[in-house]
């Protein structure tokens, strides 16, 4: 078999030597992403600048039988883009970040992959447009590659846009054997520029979104992009005790009288509660009743649009018992600080204790089942309380706790479901406690599971949890099975992605 180090001299060919690294120091630092417990240490770290070096990258790790990983923004959180064990190249597609070109007549943006969604949108600020879904939570670092393999949601725009593979127009794909295509109107290889992802036969692209990197390594991608409409209004309520019902039936009530709205986000009664005496929000310091807020945030062309779409929400809002809160951040109205400064709002747990570790599970789920799965979330920490008081008895943290939120609405009758639990780190007081690990990975394995039963679906899945639906039965075995004949198509020696949905090339 050949050594690293001869493969390693085949890639510096390729890139040079500025873009490829076999350093300890550098491999440990593509080791990790989000999530603080599991770990891959890749062989190799390359940065290729376009599709024709990825695909001599992918020629070369398939004669040598060696795993690839793309990693875009590196801002996944269940071991996405590192590899599956202490192994493989990675590919860094930071590198490729260039605006292509912006269509404004046909309103199609084209860029590499490997620009963020903040970057992308910077770019189009300046013309008045923008994506319409602004990417993952996490967009202001987080690739559009990355966006388009997970389906991503979250910076804003969600409710109005959806996901971002909405948006998808054509891509351009490096398949797993090297081989290089087009999707949409750039199948024909006449068309001159990107205009429409449907047609020239099957929708291929659609193979590649939500694929979790294990079909191809996208390099370019088509946006369709939209005008920033010039008026906007943003309102934020404070909900009525059982707020996860309350607000359940606001979005449902919204959906039904089909009003166009751009976010309607739910922030749990949990996060208000805990936030006042941590300093996370101060602006609820204010409230005295430490209940759970629903804000909408709306578009209009005109004034007198605005006018109406407010008229109707506020309508719906107040006949569900909320109150409405002041216009300014300093009266609570979260909304008008989302809205001017989009990806600032993320998980619930993440930052709201110092200190402490979030673990999550990501998913979508339809509005009217939103009040059952907090409460079955609430009945799962109960359930769990033994392992918790483990890690509370070394580290003294008695801020363990699961929440959910910020719950936003999506396309459809859909919310994006973010769940979690926030717990202590294993490096406690100058030690590392192995326990700690294996009680938090005890933990979210069980929490994942949790969920999968309640039928939600899982969008960004990475390598625990797409294994995890593997393993206790979540796909029929005839879907499975076409999973795996593709992969075996596509990627003969299962080099790219490897372990994610349990695909090992066995």
């Amino acid at each position: 078999m050949i050594k690293m180090s001869q493969v390693y001299q085949k890639l510096q060919k390729i890139v040079s030597k500025n873009f490829v690294s076999n350093d300890l120091y550098v491999r440990h630092a593509y080791s990790r992403n989000v999530n603080p417990v599991l770990q891959g240490v890749p062989d190799i770290v390359i940065r290729p600048k376009d599709a024709e070096e990825i695909s001599e990258i992918l020629k070369i790790a398939n004669q040598e039988n060696i795993p690839i990983i793309p990693r875009g923004g590196g801002c996944c959180e269940w071991g996405g883009s590192i590899p599956d064990g202490d192994t493989g190249i990675l590919l860094d597609m930071k590198r490729m970040s260039n605006i292509i070109n912006l269509d404004q007549d046909n309103l199609i943006v084209t860029a590499e992959s490997g620009i963020s969604w903040g970057a992308l949108n910077n770019y189009l600020s300046q013309f008045g447009l923008y994506t319409g879904c602004l990417g993952p939570g996490s967009g202001l670092t987080a690739s559009i590659g990355g966006g388009i393999s997970h389906h991503s949601v979250g910076a804003g725009g969600c409710a109005k846009y959806g996901a971002c593979t909405n948006q998808l127009v054509s891509l351009e794909v490096v398949l797993p054997t090297g081989d290089i295509i087009e999707t949409g109107s750039q199948a024909n290889q006449f068309s001159k520029f990107p205009f429409n992802r449907f047609g020239n036969g099957p929708d291929l692209a659609g193979l590649f979104c939500g694929d979790n990197g294990i079909y191809g390594v996208k390099t370019k991608v088509s946006l369709r992009v939209f005008p920033r409409p010039p008026f906007a209004e943003y309102k934020t309520f404070l909900l009525p005790r059982k707020d996860a019902q309350a607000a359940s039936q606001i979005m449902i009530e919204i959906r039904r009288k089909g009003i166009d709205v751009f976010d309607t986000i739910y922030m749990p009664q949990v996060i208000i509660a805990t936030s006042g005496p941590l300093g996370t929000f101060p602006m609820w310091d204010i409230l005295k009743k430490k209940r759970g807020i629903l804000f909408y945030t709306i578009e209009a062309n005109s004034e007198v649009e605005l006018e109406q779409k407010v008229k109707q929400l506020d309508e719906i809002f107040l006949n569900n018992k909320s109150e409405e809160l002041g216009p300014e951040l300093s009266d609570g109205n979260f909304a008008k600080w989302q809205y001017e400064n989009p990806w600032h709002l993320y998980h619930n747990l993440w930052g709201m204790v110092p200190a402490s570790e979030p673990f999550t599970a990501e998913c979508f789920t339809p509005i009217n089942t939103l009040p059952e799965l907090i409460l079955d979330t609430q009945a799962w920490e109960n359930e769990h309380k033994e392992d918790m008081n483990q890690i509370t008895k070394i580290t003294g943290n008695l801020l363990i706790l699961s929440g959910a939120g910020p719950i936003a609405m999506v396309d459809g009758n859909n919310v994006e479901y973010t769940v979690g639990f926030n717990t202590s780190d294993s490096y406690y007081n100058g030690k590392k406690h192995k326990i700690i690990d294996k009680l938090n990975l005890k933990l979210w394995k069980s929490l994942l599971i949790r969920m999968f039963k309640h039928g939600v679906q899982y969008y960004m899945f990475g390598t625990l949890p797409s294994s995890l639906m593997v393993e206790i039965g979540g796909y029929s075995l005839e879907y499975y099975n076409l999973l795996k004949s593709i992969k075996k198509i596509l990627d003969p020696n299962c080099i790219l992605s490897r372990g994610k949905f349990n695909l090992k090339g066995d």
